[in-house]
């Protein structure tokens, strides 16, 4: 007898799997949860990594205490969301190296580093897989899967920009947080940090509205005297 077939069920589709995001120490914490904010909204499962040594920067940025258990409703309530999405969001410690984004039979979408150490940085374009942010991200490239990297510093040194260039070459997408000025939606910094978080939504191909698009922005023309 033949091993029965089981067709997929159009009733109850298969969950798109979770998008990978690591907050490490550099400035810029709330560049990861506006992230986590914007995949949330969007029913985009999240795999939260947050590294020991970000703590702080994220109390200092953000009043946000990561300590402790119930991180991701902690989470949550920050980012003013519903305790609904808990399911969305599962948050691991940096040294879990048992957890499931480590392993390259875990199916995800990719992964974000945002904002990304040097240290993290030279740990991922190294191959130096001694946290789950580094290894995750390892996984990611090996898999040849979507990498996203947000590096976090200025100005950047000739080990920095080695680093950096050696992940691209590996596949990763290196975005920095660059400041931008052609339109009026990025006149705040609110507007700043969108354009950023939009740049890394259009690497996954998810849609959003976070600013207007060059070409719907059409300013009027000028008439002459």
């Amino acid at each position: 007898m033949s091993p029965a077939t089981h067709e997929p069920s159009l009733s109850n589709p298969r969950p798109k799997p979770p998008i990978v995001v690591g907050i490490t120490g550099a400035s810029g914490s709330i560049l990861g949860f506006r992230l986590i904010e914007e995949l949330l909204k969007l029913g985009q499962r999240v795999q939260l990594v947050i590294t020991e040594k970000s703590y702080q920067v994220i109390f200092e940025e953000t009043g946000l205490k990561m300590g402790g258990q119930n991180k991701a409703l902690r989470v949550l309530d920050h980012l003013n969301l519903p305790e609904s999405m808990v399911d969305l969001l599962d948050v691991f410690e940096n040294n879990r190296l048992d957890a499931a984004p480590s392993s390259g039979t875990h199916m995800t979408q990719g992964m974000v580093v945002i904002p990304c150490s040097m240290g993290t940085l030279g740990r991922i374009a190294n191959g130096i897989t001694d946290t789950l942010v580094a290894r995750a991200a390892d996984v990611t490239l090996k898999e040849h899967r979507k990498l996203v990297v947000v590096p976090r510093e200025s100005p950047f040194n000739q080990i920095h920009l080695r680093n950096l260039s050696l992940l691209a070459q590996c596949g990763a997408v290196i975005l920095p947080p660059m400041l931008t000025f052609y339109l009026p939606d990025f006149g705040t910094i609110d507007g700043q940090i969108n354009y950023t978080i939009g740049k890394v939504l259009d690497q996954f191909g998810l849609g959003h509205d976070l600013y207007t698009r060059w070409g719907q922005h059409i300013p009027p023309a000028e008439t002459s005297a």
